[in-house]
């Protein structure tokens, strides 16, 4: 099943990759992802489409420790973008 975090974060060197690398490492596939970083430049949100490598994997867990990386100013579970298949 897909499910989709969005990661609102302060853009710095390197945050990117921590996070990712960290969604990997904790047992997940991202089979989408999208970013957007506001004008201002002082925060940014990457939507993250992922799938369990198995059951024993917990997305509320892996929010609860993307919260805690340096620069995370927030985690939000959103539906999971539909794709429309063409006919």
């Amino acid at each position: 099943m897909t499910e989709r975090l969005v990661v609102d974060f302060a853009p710095a060197e390197g945050v990117v990759l921590r996070l990712l690398g960290l969604v990997e490492r904790r047992g997940f596939r991202v089979s989408g992802i999208g970013m957007s970083e506001r004008p201002c430049g002082k925060q940014a949100s990457l939507a993250l489409d992922l799938v369990a490598r198995d059951g024993g994997r917990s997305v509320d867990v892996l929010g609860l420790q993307l919260r805690r990386l340096h620069g995370v100013q927030g985690v939000t579970f959103a539906p999971p973008h539909v794709q429309e298949q063409a006919a």
